[in-house]
């Protein structure tokens, strides 16, 4: 890049300023060039989202009169105010969307992506815009979840999501085939995260959820060290074994600070039909032992219930069994 186009864009920054009276250039990292691509991060912390996004149309806009690069790229960032620490990098604020909300355990077979949709619906049934992201690389489940196939189109080098039952929705599952076996390492994965939550154009979302994979690895690293999480929401069964897994999971997220809406206990109990008897199917009571072990709340234990197996493999509308989460407040 040659010094006159690098001062025309640090003259940019320099004039424009934000409410809070200072300016882009106080608050943007070094400009990156890609070829005839440019851009750099904004830090929008302390600033409503609709003056970022406003300021940021600016930005791109006097760039491309005065420049001519093909692709301008400014990435908002955030830090919450209170979570913040004098060496705390500033994380990634997705453009349009309110909050975002984890669907998490540690152990894999809990029913985590069930639950992220059922979620998903509960919301969409409250007049909520809602967006589903399957962060789950490695085995991605919410496509047939959403009776979803084909690839998300591309609008302005932005990833349009693919939509069912009034739910956007964007999966790693979208880019590969079915069968595909995925063995990617850490950098491909973090490329990946950032690709379906910042590369999608969600438009307008009042809930974004992420519907994670099992473990705490380097999926969950990538996301809690780049993206602001505004609630955890853990899932068990009432087991040990899962006991142990998602405590650890607990102590990841309480490790970044991260707030803990609570605990769902699925598969707690089977409801005879005839008789409407409640019967326990696995032993233990996890979620009440990590409700108590980790001073969280216990939300709710969902039954074992044959229809919505039967509805999860068929790919259809889980709004009926929404229901279930109805004694959950959501913030």
């Amino acid at each position: 890049m040659t010094i006159t186009k690098s001062n025309r864009i640090n003259e940019i920054r320099t004039n424009l300023l934000l409410s809070d009276g200072t300016t882009v250039q106080s608050r943007s990292s070094d400009i990156i060039v890609n070829g005839s691509n440019v851009g750099f991060s904004l830090d929008i912390s302390g600033i409503e989202l609709a003056e970022a996004e406003s300021i940021r149309a600016q930005i791109i806009k006097a760039i491309q009169e005065a420049t001519d690069f093909e692709k301008i790229s400014v990435v908002l960032t955030s830090t919450r105010k209170n979570q913040s620490t004098s060496n705390e990098k500033a994380k990634i604020q997705i453009e349009g969307v309110g909050k975002i909300f984890l669907v998490a355990s540690g152990k894999g077979g809990v029913g985590k992506s069930m639950i992220a949709s059922l979620l998903a619906h509960k919301l969409n049934a409250d007049g909520k815009k809602v967006g589903i992201v399957d962060a789950d690389i490695y085995g991605p489940s919410i496509p047939h979840l959403f009776s979803l196939k084909g690839k998300p189109e591309l609008d302005d080098n932005k990833m349009v999501p693919l939509e069912n039952y009034g739910i956007v929705v964007n999966s790693i599952g979208f880019l590969t085939e079915p069968s595909a076996s995925i063995s990617w390492r850490g950098p491909m994965v973090s490329k990946a995260i950032y690709q379906l939550l910042s590369l999608t154009n969600w438009g307008k979302l009042d809930y974004l959820i992420i519907d994670s994979p099992p473990g705490t690895g380097d999926i969950h690293l990538s996301i809690l060290q780049n993206y602001i999480i505004d609630q955890v929401i853990m899932v068990t069964t009432p087991q040990k074994i899962s006991e142990i897994d998602v405590s650890r999971a607990v102590s990841l997220y309480k490790k970044f600070n991260v707030p803990i809406l609570g605990v769902i206990e699925n598969m707690s109990y089977y409801v005879i039909p005839k008789t409407g008897e409640s019967i326990s199917i696995f032993t233990g009571d996890g979620g009440n032992k990590i409700a108590s072990d980790h001073n969280l709340d216990l939300l709710t234990k969902l039954p074992i219930d044959p229809r919505i197996s039967i509805a999860c493999d068929a790919g259809a509308d889980l709004s009926q069994f929404s229901y279930l989460l109805d004694t959950i407040k959501l913030p």
